[in-house]
């Protein structure tokens, strides 16, 4: 069984536009998911932002990067902010 980390992988090298899909379909399962309803305000702020987000991507009017890139800037700035 292939873990997160080989699924993310692999989504992140699809085509803007399946990825934009996988996003929707991922989005549209959390909030449908039973067992995790999106009830509580923490919730359902996240589900609106993510609404927001999938929704200007799609619109063409933000660009996404990839999530390796994203993690690389994050671990490049939190190593430079450790002291020597």
């Amino acid at each position: 069984m292939a873990t997160r980390e080989e699924i993310t992988r692999q989504a992140l090298a699809l085509p803007p536009e399946d990825r934009a899909y996988i996003a929707s379909e991922l989005e549209r399962s959390l909030a449908e998911a039973p067992d995790r309803p999106a009830t509580a305000a923490g919730d359902a702020e996240l589900l609106a932002e993510l609404k927001r987000r999938s929704a200007a991507y799609r619109d063409g009017t933000t660009t996404a990067r990839p999530a390796a890139n994203v993690i690389a800037d994050l671990q490049d700035a939190a190593s430079s902010e450790r002291p020597a």
